[in-house]
C-alpha cells in the first residue's frame, strides 16, 4: 500500500482505490444541460407541429406539448441517479412562455441540484395542408354516377362517408397530404375533389368495393415542376343499373337486392326468403324499390294463400302464403307491382334495423 492509497489525489479526501473522490469528480463533469429558449412552431389553424423542417398532427394540448418541449430541452448525465424534475410554466404573453425548471439527482455519491430558466417561443405559421386548402388545392376529381339512372340518396351517402373514412385512415397514418378537399352535389350525382393520387385511388376502389360498379380514370396534363409533369386526374364512377333495395325479376323469380359487386347481385328471394347471389343479366328487369313499396292489410290467411286489401283499388286480392312472410290476419304487408301481379316485399316492423345491412323499419 502506498501512501496515496485511500485518499483523493486532488483535494486528499478519502477515497477508495486513491481514485478521485466524488466531489471533485462532480466538479469536473457537467452534469446537466438546458437550453435557454425552446421555440415550437404551430399551424394556427390545425394545430400540428413543425420540427425539423417536417410538418406532423399534434394529439396533445398546449400545456402538455409546453411540457414535453420544455422536458427535451434537458440533457443528463448518463451517471447521474434519483432523477427528480419539477417545472412549472407561466405564459407571459400570447406567443411567449417562461418556464422554471428544477432537476435535482445524485452523481458519484453526492447530491446535485440546479434551477434555471427556459423561453418558450410560440411561432405561428401555416402548414403545409392548411396551405393546400385554403388554396384550393386538388390533384383531381372522382364523379360517382349511376348506368341510366340517379344514384339514390343512400348511396350518395354511403360513398361521401367512405372518401372521408378513407381521408381519416391516411391522415392517422401519416399522409398529411391526402385528403378532400370538397363534395359537390350534381344533378346526377356528386363530385368528390381530393388532393392526391393516393387518395383518389384508393376512394374509387372502396366505392366501387361497397356499392358495386366500376370505373375509368382520365388523366389531364396541367403543367410541370421541376421536370416532373404534372396531371390532374378524373376517376369517372358508374354504379350498376340496380341499386340497395331494387326489386328486379330475373327469370321467372322476384329477388331484392341486398348488395352487389362489380358483376355479382347479393339478393333475398322474395319466394323463400333465403339470401343467394347470381351474376346480373341483359334480361333481369327493375320492378321497383323496397322505399317506394305500397302497405296493404291482411285480411284473412288460408290454405296457403293471403288474402290482402289492395291499396290501390280496395279489392281484396289472393297472393302466396310464403314461409318467410309468418304474418296473419290483421298485420301490414308491403307489396309492389310487376304490372297486374302482387308482389309481397317485406313485413313492416317498428324496430328499426342497421341501414348498412337492411332498410330501415322493414325486414324481408
Amino acid at each position: 500500500m502506498t501512501l496515496t492509497s485511500g485518499f483523493c489525489p486532488k483535494c486528499g479526501a478519502p477515497s477508495e482505490n486513491g481514485e478521485l473522490c466524488g466531489n471533485c469528480r462532480v466538479k469536473d463533469t457537467v452534469w446537466i444541460t438546458i437550453q435557454p429558449r425552446v421555440q415550437c412552431i404551430l399551424c394556427p389553424t390545425c394545430g400540428s407541429t413543425k420540427t425539423a423542417g417536417i410538418w406532423s398532427d399534434c394529439p396533445v394540448e398546449r400545456d402538455e406539448l409546453a411540457y414535453n418541449l420544455i422536458n427535451s430541452a434537458i440533457s443528463i448525465h448518463k451517471d447521474v441517479t434519483d432523477i427528480q424534475k419539477d417545472i412549472h410554466i407561466v405564459d407571459i404573453s400570447v406567443n411567449r412562455s417562461i418556464a422554471t425548471v428544477f432537476v435535482s439527482g445524485t452523481l458519484y455519491g453526492v447530491p446535485v441540484e440546479t434551477t434555471q430558466k427556459v423561453k418558450l417561443v410560440w411561432a405561428r405559421e401555416q402548414c403545409d395542408r392548411c396551405c393546400r386548402i385554403s388554396g384550393s388545392y386538388y390533384e383531381g376529381v372522382i364523379q360517382v354516377r349511376a348506368t341510366g339512372r340517379k344514384p339514390t340518396p343512400f348511396e350518395l351517402r354511403r360513398a361521401a362517408e367512405i372518401a372521408y373514412q378513407i381521408e381519416d385512415q391516411l391522415q392517422t397514418a401519416g399522409d398529411r397530404l391526402s385528403f378532400v378537399s370538397d363534395i359537390d352535389e350534381q344533378k346526377d350525382g356528386i363530385d368528390i375533389i381530393f388532393s392526391s393520387q393516393t387518395i383518389g385511388s384508393a376512394i374509387s376502389h372502396d366505392i366501387c368495393g361497397a356499392l358495386g360498379g366500376t370505373f375509368t380514370t382520365h388523366p389531364k396534363l396541367v403543367g410541370e415542376k421541376a421536370g416532373v409533369k404534372l396531371y390532374r386526374v378524373t376517376y369517372s364512377i358508374r354504379l350498376p343499373r340496380f341499386s340497395r333495395g331494387d326489386i328486379i325479376r330475373h327469370d321467372r323469380g322476384y329477388f331484392r337486392i341486398l348488395r352487389q359487386t362489380k358483376d355479382m347481385l347479393f339478393v333475398s328471394d322474395l319466394a323463400t326468403g333465403q339470401s343467394r347471389n347470381f351474376r346480373e343479366e341483359d334480361s333481369d328487369v327493375f320492378i321497383a324499390n323496397i322505399h317506394t313499396a305500397e302497405p296493404a292489410s291482411i285480411i284473412y290467411r288460408d290454405a296457403g294463400a293471403l288474402g290482402i286489401l289492395d291499396p290501390a283499388t280496395q279489392e281484396v286480392r289472393e297472393i302466396p302464403d310464403y314461409a318467410w312472410i309468418e304474418a296473419d290476419a290483421g298485420d301490414t304487408l308491403l307489396i309492389v307491382r310487376d304490372h297486374d301481379t302482387l308482389i309481397p316485399a317485406g313485413k313492416t316492423d317498428e324496430s328499426p334495423q342497421d341501414p348498412e345491412e337492411s332498410v330501415a323499419g322493414m325486414q324481408v
